[in-house]
């Protein structure tokens, strides 16, 4: 079988007729021509009000976001960490008291940046909280001989 459409019927010898627009139907405006005799303008010239000269130099956003990037590190959990493990090694080197207990938290904060995102200030903290508590341990004579 083809797929072509079945024969016109026997005794319709005549052709359909041509194809009538609707009534009051007005067809398409012409396309835009210029006028005679028009020449485009050189594609060389810029139009009216811009200039050849480039644009002038700007800073590029990771260079002006960079600091706002690096600072970030150091927020939330991570300056929590940072924080204490200053202050477990500063109190116990200028007075009598110690927190034998503040750089295991400042610790557990350093990990709690390190995993949201905050690396750099969680090793910081870490860092800190680690030389806080090996002076928080030296203080209580755990080791190091007598405490203070």
């Amino acid at each position: 079988m083809s797929d072509l459409p079945p024969p016109p019927p026997p005794g319709s010898g005549q052709a359909p007729p041509p194809f009538q627009p609707p009534p009051g139907y007005t067809p398409p405006p012409a396309p835009f021509q210029p006028p005679p005799g028009y020449l485009p303008p050189p594609a060389d010239i810029p139009p009216p009000g811009y200039s050849v000269q480039a644009p002038p130099p700007y800073m590029p956003v990771a260079a002006v976001g960079a600091g706002g990037a690096l600072m970030s590190q150091f927020g939330g959990a991570a300056a929590w960490s940072i924080g204490l493990g200053l202050v477990s090694i500063v109190v116990p080197l200028v007075s009598t008291f110690y927190f034998p207990i503040m750089p295991i938290i400042g610790a557990l904060n350093g990990v709690r940046a390190i995993q949201r995102g905050r690396v750099i200030g969680g090793i910081v903290g870490l860092v800190l909280n680690g030389i806080g508590g090996i002076i928080a341990l030296i203080q209580s004579g755990l080791i190091g001989g007598s405490g203070g």
